[in-house]
C-alpha cells in the first residue's frame, strides 16, 4: 500500500493532465464480506474480468453453481479473478456459508442476460398497467413480505401489518408499491446476517414507502438498474453500507427519509447521467457521509434537507471503479449541513478523508451549490478538490453561489490545486477562504483564473487523513450505532391506493428549493480553529507537518531561490546587451517558474553548469525524495 500511496502524491503533485470522460473500467470488483457478497447481482459487458476480494475474518470461497469457475479458499488479502466472455448468466456461491441461490450466493451477469427465473430484462423493459392490481396484505393474505411481493401484479399494492420481518426481499416485479401500515413498527431485521433489507433489481416504478430496515449487512433499501423508483417515508439505520441507495438507474425520488448509522452514506444515487433524481426533505446523521454521489449527475438534486453529526455532509466524488466518470451536472441547494465532524460515527477508510467538511466536490464538473447554510465544521464549509484513483480528476466548472457558511476550522470556502479551471465562488457570506479572497481570484462574473489554479494545501489535508485512514482512524461501529427516535409516520397509508414510480414522471415537475440562509437555526459544535502554514492543516500528526512543509513550503522556497539567483546573475552580467537583460529580467519576474528555470538552463548564464543543474533538477528531486518519505513514514 505504502508505495502506491507515495506515487499517487508525486503524481499529484505534478499535475498530470486530466482523464478523459470517456474513461470506461475494463474491470469490476466485488467484496466477499462475511456472510454476503457485495453487490449480490452485478451486470458488466461482455468481455469484463470481474474481481472478487476478501473482506471479513471468515474464509470465502467464489464458486459457480455450475462449476465453470471456483476460486478455492481465499485467505484475508487475497482475490479471484474471472473474465465473461460469452453472453449469460453466471451464479455462484460460497462453499462456507451458502449453496446454489441461497445463503451467501451472487450473480454476474454478462451482457443483455436476464435474471435466472426472470422474462427480460435492463430497465425500462416494461409498460406501466394501465390499471391498478389487486392489494396483497402481510401477513393476512401471505405471511412474509417476499410471499406478498412474488405474488403482487404489476400495479399491485404489497400492504404490510406491522410486526418485525426477518428476511430479505428481492423485488423484480415492476410497478409495485410496498407499503407499511406505520413507519415505526413495520420493521425489516437483517440480524446482522442478510444482505439487504428490500432489494429491487431491474424492476422498473417500484414504490417503497413508510417502514423500517435496519441490521443488514449492506442496504437497507435498494434499486438497481431501474427506470423509475421512490422512497417515501423510510427509515434506514445500522446497516453496514448505505441505507437509501439507487445504483445505474434513472427517474427517482427519496423524500420524508432518514438514515443514521451506516459506515458509506446514509443516502446515495450513483453511476446515472442523467439521473433525473431529486432528494428532498431527507434527514441523515450518524452516518459516514450523509449523501454520496459517485458520478452521478444530469438533474440531479439535493434539497431541501438537513445533514448533521456525520463525518462529513454531502460528497459528490469521482471514482473510476464505477462507470462513466466524472461527476457532473449536480445541484445542491436550501439544505441545512451543520456538525459533521462525527468521530464516533462508523465509517470506512475511503470516507474517513472527507472529515469535518459539509459539501465535498472531489473530481467533479459543472455542479451548482446554493442557498445552503453550512457551519460549524472542523476542516471546511464548502471545499472543491482534484479526486486522484487510477486517473487524476481535476475539477472544473462548479458554481459556489450565494451560500452562509461559518464557523469552519480551516476555512469557510476552499479549492484545491490542481483544478482545471472555471471553478467560481460569489455571492457566498463567509468569513475565512482558502486561497485568501476566493470570490476576487475564482468570481463567477470575472476573467477566470489562468490555469485553473487553487491552492495545494487544501488538497494535502485530505490526502494525510487518507494516509492516517491505511492504519487505524477514529470511528464507530454501525453494529452499535445508536437507534434513533420513531420518525414521522405516513398518513391514511391504510387506505391511499398504490403510486408506482412511473418512469418519467417520478420525478415532480415542480419542486420549491428553500434558501436555508433564512432559517433561525445555530450550530451545535464549538469549531477549533486549525494551525495551518498556507492553508495546510499541522494539527493531524507530525507526518502531516513534513508533507506539509516539503509539500508546499519548499516549492515556494524554491521558486525563491530560482528567481533571485536568476536576477543577481543578470545585474552583474558583463557583457550582455541592454535589451537581452531586460528582456531576461521580464520573463523571470513575469512567467511563473518557466521564467527562472528558462534562464538559468537556457539563457547563457556564466555560473558553472553542475551549479545551475544541482540548483533547478536537486531541488526538484530533494522536493520529491523529501515529500515521499513523508508520505511513506506516514503510513507506517
Amino acid at each position: 500500500m505504502r508505495p502506491r500511496v507515495a506515487l499517487a502524491f508525486v503524481v499529484l503533485l505534478l499535475a498530470p493532465t486530466p482523464a478523459s470522460a470517456q474513461n470506461v473500467p475494463s474491470e469490476e470488483h466485488v467484496e466477499a464480506i462475511d456472510n454476503a457478497f457485495a453487490p449480490e447481482v452485478i451486470r458488466v459487458p461482455v468481455g469484463t474480468t470481474v474481481t472478487w476480494a476478501r473482506d471479513g475474518r471468515s474464509p470465502h470461497t467464489v464458486t459457480a453453481d455450475d462449476g465453470s469457475f471456483d476460486s478455492g479458499n481465499l485467505d484475508p488479502g487475497q482475490s479471484f479473478s474471472q473474465t465473461f466472455e460469452a453472453e449469460g448468466a453466471y451464479p455462484y456461491f460460497c462453499t462456507y456459508h451458502g449453496s446454489p441461490g441461497t445463503g451467501m450466493a451472487g450473480v454476474v451477469l454478462a451482457g443483455e442476460a436476464a435474471l435466472p427465473g426472470v422474462e427480460g430484462t435492463g430497465p425500462g423493459r416494461e409498460e406501466p398497467p394501465a390499471f391498478p392490481a389487486a392489494t396483497v396484505r402481510v401477513p393476512k393474505d401471505f405471511a412474509t413480505i417476499q410471499e406478498g411481493v412474488d405474488a403482487a401484479e404489476p400495479g399491485g399494492l404489497v400492504l404490510v401489518s406491522a410486526g418485525l420481518y426477518r428476511e430479505a426481499v428481492v423485488v423484480t416485479t415492476p410497478f409495485l408499491t410496498i407499503r407499511g401500515l406505520d413507519r415505526n413498527e413495520v420493521i425489516l431485521d437483517g440480524g446482522f446476517e442478510l444482505a439487504n433489507g428490500i432489494q429491487v433489481i431491474e424492476a422498473d416504478g417500484v414504490a417503497i414507502e413508510n417502514m423500517t430496515a435496519r441490521h443488514y449487512l449492506l442496504n437497507g433499501f435498494l434499486w438497481t438498474g431501474v427506470f423509475g423508483y421512490r422512497g417515501s417515508y423510510l427509515t434506514a439505520y445500522d446497516n453496514g453500507d448505505y441505507g437509501l441507495f439507487a445504483y445505474d438507474s434513472r427517474y427517482g425520488q427519496f423524500d420524508r427519509s432518514y438514515a443514521s448509522g451506516h459506515p458509506d452514506s446514509g443516502f446515495y444515487i450513483g453511476q446515472c447521467h442523467p439521473c433525473d433524481a431529486v432528494v428532498i426533505d431527507v434527514l441523515a446523521e450518524d452516518n459516514a457521509l450523509g449523501f454520496s454521489g459517485t458520478n452521478a449527475g444530469g438533474n440531479l438534486y439535493v434539497v431541501n434537507s438537513e445533514w448533521r453529526d456525520n463525518m462529513s455532509g454531502i460528497v459528490l466524488n469521482t471514482l473510476d471503479s464505477e462507470e462513466d466518470p466524472p461527476q457532473r451536472g449536480a445541484t445542491v441547494a436550501g439544505n441545512w449541513i451543520h456538525d459533521n465532524n462525527n468521530l464516533e460515527a462508523p465509517a470506512k477508510a475511503l470516507q474517513y478523508p472527507s472529515f469535518g467538511t459539509g459539501i465535498v466536490v472531489t473530481g467533479g464538473l459543472d455542479n451548482i451549490v446554493t442557498r445552503n447554510l453550512i457551519e460549524g465544521h472542523e476542516a471546511f464549509g464548502i471545499v472543491v478538490i482534484p479526486m486522484l484513483d487510477e486517473n487524476l480528476w481535476a475539477t472544473s466548472g462548479n458554481q459556489v453561489r450565494q451560500n452562509e457558511v461559518r464557523s469552519s476550522g480551516a476555512a469557510d470556502l476552499a479549492i484545491g490545486a490542481p483544478s482545471a479551471g472555471g471553478d467560481c465562488f460569489s455571492g457566498n457570506d463567509f468569513g475565512t477562504s482558502a486561497p485568501a479572497a476566493v470570490e476576487w481570484l475564482y468570481g463567477c462574473e470575472t476573467t477566470p483564473f489562468p490555469g485553473g489554479g487553487g491552492e495545494l494545501g487544501v488538497t494535502l489535508g485530505p490526502l494525510v487523513r487518507f494516509l492516517e485512514a491505511t492504519g487505524d482512524f477514529p470511528h464507530g461501529d454501525w453494529r452499535t450505532a445508536p437507534e434513533p427516535p420513531p420518525q414521522t409516520s405516513m398518513a391514511g397509508a391504510g387506505d391511499a391506493p398504490p403510486d408506482p414510480a412511473i418512469p418519467e414522471t417520478a420525478v415532480p415537475e415542480f419542486f420549491r428549493v428553500r434558501d436555508a440562509r433564512t432559517l433561525e437555526l445555530a450550530a451545535t459544535t464549538d469549531v477549533n480553529q486549525e494551525v495551518t502554514v498556507l492553508g495546510f492543516s499541522l494539527a493531524t500528526s507530525w507526518w502531516g507537518l513534513l508533507v506539509g512543509l516539503y509539500g508546499y513550503v519548499l516549492p515556494l522556497v524554491l521558486y525563491t531561490a530560482w528567481v533571485s539567483v536568476a536576477l543577481w546573475d543578470l545585474v552583474r552580467r558583463e557583457g550582455l546587451a541592454t535589451g537581452a537583460r531586460i528582456g531576461w529580467m521580464l520573463g523571470v519576474l513575469l512567467v511563473p517558474l518557466a521564467g527562472p528555470v528558462g534562464y538559468l538552463a537556457f539563457g547563457g548564464s556564466p555560473i558553472q553548469r553542475s551549479v545551475r543543474v544541482t540548483l533547478v533538477a536537486g531541488g526538484l528531486v530533494a522536493y520529491l525524495l523529501f515529500a515521499g518519505i513523508g508520505v511513506l513514514v506516514g503510513t507506517g
